[in-house]
């Protein structure tokens, strides 16, 4: 090869190591600019634009009366954006001069660093001598901003802790606020709003340069609810004598809950903000469990409101007339078994009227005989027990109705013939919610199986009408005034505007031959019967529907009755 051929082949090879080296980068240039063009103009959005969320005002949760129960109240939060670690350091050293941080927020901040959160939120809640040191060194600060926004506020944190409940923080890095329980749970959806948000430029240092663009936040929206503040905190007053029981109050016409108290009741506030773990452990530790809503979370063997179930269903099963009577010798045999009456000395001859009037139980011991576990249960279910009454607050315990099948599944056993008489009087393995005795009178003065109870002013249930036989009503009806004029809550319930009603008490142990009669105060507290009361009022045409329990109170007539005289006064006299 001659020394021009020489020169033309090295021309050649660097020509197409040119082309190549040429291709290659329109490759590049084809990838970065055209294929993956999204991809990078992502990244590059992603260093140079945060969006940072705004939470939205959540909606007030207002009584009937127009008080806020649910409200929000200003609230400093202190932000840091995503930034080198140079910025960070330096903005550290300032803010420790300004702020107190413990430990579990020095841990929290690491941890969000190491996630590289868009934003770190490095103290929730400035007080007011933090807020004012912090504004002034703000222009000291790269990336560092105060955030003004909204934390629950509860104007009468225990009066309505069960009914509207309490909110948390979601978890995450946006930390919205979320109902645990009540109607905060319940309604948490409209209550919420929709977050807005904020786009902000910033350099490769990751300092704000603009702010590109924004959207505001929608807030929640507001919910009225039925209940009234004023018969609310008058309740609320009544059973802090007590230390353990709940009342409901509904109104006939419409189902709307007036009034709901349990007790022992929490600081809504409290359990809402930022608590110590011993202040929780007080909480959670106490015996008498003051976060359960014990009108409509806790079931309880409901007495001898429950005879009211076996008298309609006597009537309906043409089991008993209202004019057949049955004797009452203080007692009853069956299965080797005695079952007394209340009365150790027996009733004599009662009739239906005289049998719910003086709460007579051999006359539902032989009732409920005759009828059998099956129409009880049958009945219990068309007047709401076993089920679910509707109300809007979540976690509501349908109570239990014990059937022949249940017993089998839970015990292995074959049902017996005295489980029938017990449950005929509202004993044994039956259980009931305080809420869902209110929803049976509810029934009965409305004359509608499907009638439910509702915590949502200006929502009363649309429903298509059960109606109930109103032969066997009036009888009923006529019963239980006579309970209250002259029969086991004469005592406290006759009045001139009239109450209609049933007192109820319920054995927690078995009763000794020895112990019959005792006086209850005289028994330790957990022994103690529980002590129930169902009536409405004015007579003959009911408004109101007023349900008090009391824990181990002793007796409805004693106990539950004065009670629920007081607040019949209260809603008609003053």
């Amino acid at each position: 090869m001659n020394k021009k051929d020489d020169i033309r082949f090295r021309t050649k090879i660097i020509f197409g190591v040119i082309l190549l080296m040429i291709a290659i980068i329109i490759i590049n240039l084809y990838q970065l600019q055209i294929s993956n063009a999204e991809k990078y103009v992502l990244m590059s959005n992603k260093n140079r634009i945060r969006i940072l969320p705004i939470l939205p005002k959540r909606g007030h949760i207002i009584t009937s009366d127009g008080k806020i129960a649910a409200g929000n109240i200003c609230h400093y939060k202190l932000i840091m954006e995503c930034c080198s670690e140079k910025i960070f350091s330096e903005n550290m050293a300032l803010l420790e001069q300004c702020i107190c941080l413990e430990d579990e927020d020095r841990i929290r901040i690491a941890d969000q660093r190491k996630k590289r959160a868009p934003f770190i939120i490095i103290k929730d809640g400035l007080s007011w001598s933090e807020y004012s040191r912090i504004s002034m060194i703000l222009f000291k600060l790269n990336n560092v901003s105060i955030e003004n926004t909204y934390i629950r506020n509860y104007p009468m944190p225990s009066e309505f802790c069960h009914v509207i409940g309490y909110t948390s923080k979601s978890d995450g890095n946006v930390q919205v606020l979320r109902g645990k329980t009540g109607l905060e749970q319940t309604l948490n959806d409209q209550l919420t709003g929709e977050a807005g948000n904020v786009q902000i430029e910033v350099n490769a240092l990751g300092k704000k340069v603009r702010i590109i663009d924004s959207q505001d936040p929608v807030a929640g929206k507001d919910i009225v609810i039925t209940v009234d503040s004023r018969l609310q905190e008058y309740i609320h007053d009544i059973f802090s004598q007590e230390k353990a029981g709940a009342c409901v109050v509904l109104d006939i016409p419409t189902g709307e809950v007036l009034a709901m108290v349990s007790v022992p009741t929490f600081d809504l506030n409290l359990v809402s903000g930022k608590m110590t773990s011993t202040q929780w452990q007080s909480i959670t530790g106490d015996p008498l469990s003051p976060l359960m809503n014990r009108a409509v979370g806790c079931a309880y063997p409901p007495g001898s409101i429950f005879k009211i179930v076996v008298a309609f269903a006597g009537l309906n099963e043409k089991i008993i007339s209202p004019r057949d009577k049955i004797f009452c010798g203080g007692g009853m045999k069956l299965d080797n078994h005695v079952f007394h009456c209340w009365n150790r000395g027996g009733h004599g001859k009662m009739d239906l009227c005289n049998a719910l009037k003086f709460s007579c139980d051999c006359y539902f011991f032989e009732t409920a005989k005759k009828l059998g576990i099956d129409a009880i249960v049958k009945y219990a279910r068309k007047f709401g027990f076993g089920a679910e009454t509707g109300v809007e607050l979540s976690n509501e315990n349908i109570g239990l109705l014990p059937t022949k099948k249940w017993k089998f599944l839970r015990y292995g056993t074959s049902w017996k013939p005295y489980e029938t008489v017990i449950a005929g009087i509202g004993q044994g393995s039956l259980l009931s919610t305080l809420m869902q005795s209110a929803a049976m009178f509810g029934k009965i003065y409305t004359a509608d199986f499907n009638f439910s109870p509702t915590l949502i002013r200006g929502e009363s249930k649309k429903h298509e009408k059960d109606p109930i036989d109103s032969e066997h009503l009036e009888t009923l009806k006529n019963a239980l005034y006579q309970v209250c004029t002259s029969g086991t809550a004469a005592r406290s319930c006759r009045t001139d505007y009239g109450i209609s009603g049933k007192t109820g008490s319920s054995q927690v142990k078995k009763i000794k031959t020895s112990e019959a009669g005792a006086n209850q105060k005289l028994i330790q507290w957990k022994f103690r019967d529980h002590a129930f009361f169902v009536g409405c009022a004015p007579y003959p045409n009911p408004k109101y529907i007023v349900a008090v329990f009391v824990e181990h109170g002793g007796g409805g007539s004693a106990v539950a009755a004065p009670i629920a005289r007081k607040i019949f006064d209260m809603l008609l006299k003053k």
